[in-house]
């Protein structure tokens, strides 16, 4: 039997590090902060559009391998060092940074490399923690914390800073939210230190399965639903991917006229907490596959946005520019929210984790390509690669029409939806 306090303990720990774990997220995201911070220190392009496409394909490295690494010692004191690891590889970056010339950043797609795969088995441990230490409803509480809370606390932070401590147009002011992040990263993992056990929730056993066997299941071939999965998450991803290639490519066509680093952080929380307050007002009527049309259509208005702001003079550069980041940031938002719900409408045989396995190293493998092109593409000075993310989304749009009808609310994946929708930065996890 398990004590009140000790589950009252358990749900205050979580909800420190879960509100500390976001905003630390958000001031350090990889593929926003670290391409930003690269071009605005002198870094090449191309080493810019590096960073997140090796992020990506690192964490999905570091997802295969969390079955495997986390089973050494207790998962709560393996979160807390992982988070206190990528403190330390953020603390080196932001050091490196100002210490050391343009060679440093045209090297930071490698630490990119080195975040991703500590990134990868951090967000493996995380859930564990949850699952085993927080009853079920806490659980949907925590997210709501998360989710809200965090974004709040970004958008206090980044007004706060920019109003009265930061520069807009200096290069310290982008260092400066790092190391913020940094901060709020090593509290998320002191959070965690308080956290035990409950034992309220059944065992769930770790079995890895390698991606070579994974792959050669095949499981698109013998379940069409996750054909048709893959499909609309690779067609979605110019809506996962839309923060990062509106800001750095607003930055590339207008510098400082359009964003501060600041800015875009305080807007992503805003398009974050815009998402929240849809899916609260609709979570009970809410379809897969109306969440996919709401995000494709935020996508779609986000590059209309865009366009309209390339055509503009500069004094309504700001305003929208701001409007762009905060649709493109819910677009993503709700798209990676259907993911884990999509996911587990059909789970519930024995393949489950291979079939889990297959579809993060396709959507991985693909995110990786598609970041790297989406990277290049954004640095052209030209509004032609908005055009292009306006038809992807306009397709997106239109194939958001095949997916599944179910009401969320009403099958097993409902309570899901609420644990993973504020997991939406940079990440391919379920």
């Amino acid at each position: 039997m398990v004590s009140a306090p000790s589950t009252r303990r358990n749900f205050v720990a979580a909800a420190a590090e879960s509100v500390s774990f976001a905003v630390a997220n958000q001031l350090t995201a990889v593929a926003v902060v670290l391409p930003f911070i690269c071009i605005a220190f002198g870094g090449s392009p191309f080493a810019a559009a590096l960073i997140f496409p090796t992020y990506t394909a690192a964490n999905l490295f570091g997802v295969v391998m969390a079955p495997r690494l986390l089973g050494l010692r207790s998962v709560a004191r393996s979160l807390a060092l992982l988070l206190t690891l990528i403190a330390t590889v953020f603390a080196i970056t932001g050091i490196g940074i100002t210490l050391v010339g343009e060679e440093w950043l045209n090297g930071l797609w490698l630490v990119a490399a080195v975040l991703g795969v500590l990134g990868g088995v951090a967000s493996i441990a995380r859930i564990e923690v949850m699952s085993s230490s927080l009853a079920s409803a806490e659980k949907s509480a925590i997210s709501v914390v998360q989710g809200t809370g965090g974004a709040v606390l970004t958008l206090a932070i980044t007004v706060v800073m920019g109003t009265f401590f930061l520069d807009p147009n200096g290069k310290d002011a982008h260092v400066a939210l790092l190391w913020i992040g940094i901060t709020a990263m090593a509290v998320a993992a002191l959070a965690l230190l308080p956290i035990r056990p409950t034992g309220s929730g059944p065992a769930v056993p770790r079995r890895s399965v390698g991606i070579l066997a994974a792959l050669k299941m095949r499981p698109d071939r013998k379940y069409p639903w996750v054909r048709e999965f893959l499909i609309t998450q690779i067609l979605f991803l110019s809506i996962t991917l839309g923060t990062s290639f509106y800001s750095v490519h607003g930055a590339t066509l207008h510098g400082q006229k359009s964003e501060a680093l600041h800015h875009i952080v305080a807007l992503t929380a805003v398009g974050s907490l815009l998402f929240t307050a849809l899916w609260t007002l609709s979570r009970h009527r809410a379809t897969i596959r109306g969440l996919l049309l709401t995000a494709a259509g935020l996508g779609v208005a986000s590059a209309i946005a865009a366009l309209i702001a390339d055509s503009l003079d500069v004094q309504a550069l700001p305003i929208l520019s701001g409007l762009v980041i905060t649709l493109a940031a819910a677009g993503g938002a709700a798209t990676s929210s259907t993911r884990s719900t999509w996911m587990y409408l059909y789970l519930g045989r024995d393949d489950d984790i291979e079939v889990i396995v297959f579809c993060q190293v396709v959507v991985g493998i693909t995110a990786t390509g598609v970041g790297l092109v989406f990277g290049m593409l954004a640095h052209l000075e030209t509004s032609a690669p908005t055009w292009g993310m306006l038809l992807l989304s306009g397709y997106a749009l239109y194939h958001a029409r095949r997916a599944p009808s179910d009401r969320i609310a009403e099958t097993k994946a409902g309570h899901l939806l609420d644990h993973h929708h504020a997991h939406h930065w940079g990440g391919f996890q379920w």
